[in-house]
């Protein structure tokens, strides 16, 4: 049986006697979800983006010696300031309820919306000084930003307390168990506490590597989530889902306790695939059911990406000039240097690159990945890597449609064929187009070696399955973060 199998399975909820059963006492403790979470995130910030607004108008209209008809007059306000501050938080990981609870990064990230608010004021003044009132618009982003990171603080301490812990029950002490007890663990701010694991195997010790204790028997399933008071059990098992522990599961999602299967949990936590832990027929399942909409949302891709390119074409034009130039002043060879790699479906093709090595970088014909301070890697072509200039001429291939802006990394065909060895559906990343950019650029530094290519691919994964056009949007945006840190090697 599938997972996805498993996983309806697991959602079915039954007649007979569940109906008639009536439970002695309910959860004590309160369960938010993760969507609840977010909701309520949003819903304040939208609240008190729309006061400080109102009180920005208030305070513009005080000077003129008028406070009357303010909303009427100035409703347009509202929307786009509003539309604005929640698309640049969403853009900014606002609203990543993972790392919601972290004081000191949330009050950096509305700091970071309120800059990039203000950029967005002075581009629209430079070109109309009369378009938007200075005192209104700076009013406007303090309070904003003032009563955002107030309310996002008490919003951390209150999560942070114990009535707001989310206890977890793990069916399975396996290894897909222990791996998403140690995802749980080693975050801590998300408030999951798990209490430990339910199987029918015995190796002789009560806990695990990492401590945690074993609880019992999956027949005691149902006996341990009223004892502990658990909000959600997750099922790690390594083997079809039999029926006596499926009616269990039913009974525990009957007294209001969530079910979740080991892969999505994890995915929702770490914003990657458990490659080593989904069933074979993942990748089919992942790109099934997307016929019509999958198709204009290729159109939809690749007109994005041209048009990209034609608005940064003045840009390109100056710059690729300026670095050809410093290439061939550095280092004796060639401007370009072109290589092959694995694009949809693996079709090879050559991908351009500034030259950022020595001509005889791979003088013996074996291919290799750079590595951190690699004496191959010339002085110009250590900056161009590290802030990712090297890959503009890869512009040329989106532009021929063998590669799009946002999608896995192209890899070398030598690189494929050794990652295919030791790493499990690895050329599932291939049912994509390649991109100068992806979710695992941005989530990931720069990898070099098998472990590296397997925590890369369980991004690559991720992206592959929930692939959109605001995800692209995403992505995008959070390149631009990490071309300016400098992460390449």
């Amino acid at each position: 049986m599938s997972i996805q199998s498993n996983k309806q399975v697991l959602n079915e909820v039954t007649g007979g006697t569940l109906k008639n059963r009536k439970f002695e006492k309910k959860l004590e403790l309160f369960r938010f979800p993760f969507s609840e979470r977010r909701a309520l995130l949003l819903g304040v910030d939208m609240i008190l983006v729309v006061t400080a607004v109102f009180l920005a108008l208030v305070m513009w209209q005080r000077q003129d010696g008028a406070v009357t008809n303010i909303i009427r007059t100035h409703w347009y306000w509202f929307p786009l300031i509003l539309l604005s501050w929640i698309g640049l938080s969403w853009l900014n990981d606002l609203y990543d309820i993972p790392s919601a609870n972290r004081k000191t990064l949330t009050a950096s990230r509305v700091f970071t919306v309120s800059i990039l608010l203000l950029l967005v004021y002075i581009v629209i003044f430079f070109f109309n000084k009369e378009s938007l009132p200075r005192l209104f618009f700076m009013a406007a982003i303090f309070f904003a930003a003032t009563t955002i990171t107030l309310w996002r603080w008490t919003y951390a301490i209150v999560f942070s307390t114990l009535p707001f812990r989310h206890r977890v029950i793990i069916v399975g002490r396996n290894e897909r168990g222990k791996t998403i007890a140690n995802a749980l663990e080693h975050e801590p701010l998300i408030n999951y506490e798990v209490m430990g694991f339910v199987d029918n195997t015995c190796d002789g010790s009560d806990r695990s590597d990492n401590g945690l204790p074993l609880l019992g028997r999956e027949k005691d399933l149902l006996k341990l989530t009223e004892e502990y008071k658990v909000h959600e059990v997750v099922v790690a098992i390594e083997r079809n889902l039999e029926k006596d522990l499926f009616f269990w599961l039913v009974e525990c999602q009957a007294l209001g306790v969530k079910v979740s299967w080991m892969p999505d949990l994890y995915e929702k936590i770490c914003r990657r695939v458990p490659i080593q832990h989904v069933d074979p027929s993942w990748a089919l399942y992942a790109m099934q059911d997307k016929s019509f909409f999958y198709r204009v949302q290729a159109i939809g891709k690749r007109l994005l990406d041209l048009f990209l390119i034609f608005l940064a074409s003045p840009l390109i034009i100056f710059v690729i000039p300026v670095i050809a130039i410093a290439v061939r002043w550095d280092s004796p060879g060639p401007v370009f240097y072109r290589q092959v790699r694995c694009g949809l479906a693996g079709k090879k093709f050559y991908i351009y690159k500034f030259r950022t090595m020595t001509t005889d970088a791979e003088k013996d014909g074996r291919a290799r990945w750079a590595q951190k301070n690699d004496p191959r890697i010339t002085r110009i072509g250590r900056f161009l890597r590290k802030s990712r200039l090297d890959e503009l001429p890869q512009l040329y291939n989106v532009l021929r449609g063998e590669m799009s802006i946002v999608g896995p990394r192209p890899e070398r065909p030598e690189f494929i064929a050794r990652l295919e060895e030791k790493i499990p559906y690895y050329r599932t990343r291939l049912i994509v187009k390649p991109g100068i950019t992806g979710w695992a650029q941005v989530h990931y530094d720069y990898g070099n070696t098998i472990e590296d290519g397997l925590i890369k691919l369980q991004y690559d994964f991720y992206y592959i399955r929930y692939q959109s056009f605001a995800l692209d949007i995403y992505i995008m945006f959070r390149t631009v973060g990490v071309l300016f840190r400098l992460k390449g090697t």
